[in-house]
């Protein structure tokens, strides 16, 4: 099929009103311009096979940027769903304090933002993450969803992650004596993925359930595993898994694949290290993974990265 091209538009126009003067080439020129480049992002939502969904919140945005730039250069839709922290009670929380900078924004193809959750700790609120995020992305086949502070080293390779699951329902980053199912980084069938948030969803809500099967269930990676194995859905397991579950060095099956890392673990990794006075500076992740607008960084990784070249005028 021929593309049509901005020189199709001002032929048509010209052979049936005469030739165009410079204001009208002008503006027809930026009309297309405008249509073409929003196609650009149509087509990414609406013809891939499979969409790309990053979860964050507001206290990793210090790694997003690195993390949805590097799941950019996939050419996959990206869609971010990010924890809501305008607390209603909190009149004094500004936009600019919650909401990733212009920079970043611009990266997304879809932002999502559901309501404000008040339970204490990530399990709640990353349900609604996924859950949105999963219903956002229903019109792919497949979706892939990782934590937005993690980056892909190697995003030529993408693909391959789909053919690594081929007939599965569900891979993830890593997969631990058949009771964890590591959430950090997973691709699925996104019909899977969405019966698994609806019966991680049935053990949660309302409260009472949660109470109920809480100790049945588990911690979310422990949930997913529950949910695989009720629903029988086939779950495909990595060669190897990453260095642990919260993959704190670099390893395993995606990294040497597609350079899966998790640029927060390794680098709250290293400052453990430091603090625990244990050797540290193997362990510090690339400085331009990190945004220095959102990130506290030691003096003693600053030395690092100066010393490594990675940082200078400072």
């Amino acid at each position: 099929m021929k593309y049509f091209e901005l020189t199709d538009m001002i032929d048509a126009y010209e052979k049936e009103n005469g030739p165009l003067n410079s204001y009208q080439r002008e503006y027809y020129t930026s009309e297309f311009n405008y249509r073409i480049k929003n196609d650009e992002w149509g087509k990414r939502m609406f013809n891939s096979k499979i969409g790309i969904l990053l979860t964050s919140h507001n206290g990793n945005k210090g790694f997003l940027k690195a993390s949805v730039e590097s799941h950019r250069a996939t050419g996959k839709s990206i869609i971010v769903s990010f924890d809501n922290c305008f607390d209603p009670n909190r009149k004094d929380i500004t936009y600019n304090e919650i909401i990733p900078r212009r920079e970043v924004f611009d990266l997304i193809d879809t932002f999502i933002i559901p309501h404000h959750q008040t339970w204490g700790g990530v399990l709640y609120p990353y349900f609604w993450l996924l859950y949105t995020g999963l219903q956002t992305a229903g019109s792919f086949e497949y979706v892939y969803c990782a934590n937005g502070d993690c980056i892909l080293e190697k995003p030529e390779n993408f693909d391959k992650l789909l053919d690594m699951l081929g007939d599965g329902d569900i891979m993830g980053v890593g997969s631990e004596d058949n009771k964890i199912f590591n959430t950090t980084g997973f691709i699925a069938k996104t019909k899977s993925a969405q019966a698994i948030m609806k019966h991680f969803g049935d053990r949660l809500i309302p409260f009472n359930n949660y109470v109920k099967y809480t100790q049945e269930v588990g911690n979310t990676e422990a949930r997913f595993m529950v949910a695989i194995k009720d629903l029988g859905l086939k779950e495909i397991k990595v060669k190897d898994n990453p260095f642990n579950t919260q993959l704190h060095r670099p390893g395993g099956t995606w990294f040497d694949l597609v350079g899966f890392r998790h640029i927060h673990g390794e680098f709250n990794f290293a400052w453990k290290m430091l603090t625990m006075k244990e050797p540290y500076e193997h362990l510090i992740p690339p400085y331009k993974y990190l945004d220095r607008k959102y990130t506290t960084i030691p003096q003693e990784f600053i030395d690092y990265y100066k010393k490594t070249g990675q940082l200078k005028g400072e």
